[in-house]
């Protein structure tokens, strides 16, 4: 019992480092396909990462803030064709030129490093 418990808090250590770590980075490659408004990555964000928890709004507009402080996004109030105006997040050139280094010089190789030791495991019989 105790062991479950301490794999379930790390669990969620790690589950928080995460989203805590990646969350700028996956708003700014939503924002890199369409101009969006804050509820609306919350929602693609939930629906895309399928995590057992989902993210607070919160936290998502404390990035797109650190985002806009740091020219990787603007912003512009836009009318809605149902309810009020909103808020909507645009990516910025230099926002796409951080979006493309770090994935290619950090996301690609860490994916792929995962899946060859993930595959690596599975030909050894050790993943369930």
């Amino acid at each position: 019992m105790k062991e479950n418990k301490k794999i379930d808090k790390t669990f969620r250590s790690w589950e928080k480092e995460f989203k805590k770590g990646f969350t700028a980075y996956i708003i700014l490659h939503f924002l890199s396909e369409k101009d969006m408004y804050g509820y609306e990555i919350k929602a693609k964000l939930d629906e895309k990462m399928m995590l057992r928890t989902q993210f607070q709004e919160s936290g998502i507009y404390q990035n797109l803030k650190k985002l806009n402080s740091k020219k990787f996004v603007t912003s512009e109030i836009r009318k809605s064709d149902v309810g009020p105006k909103r808020k909507y997040y645009i990516i910025s050139k230099s926002g796409k030129e951080l979006l493309k280094s770090f994935t290619d010089q950090f996301i690609y190789p860490v994916s792929k490093s995962i899946v060859e030791i993930i595959e690596s495991n599975k030909n050894k019989g050790d993943s369930k």
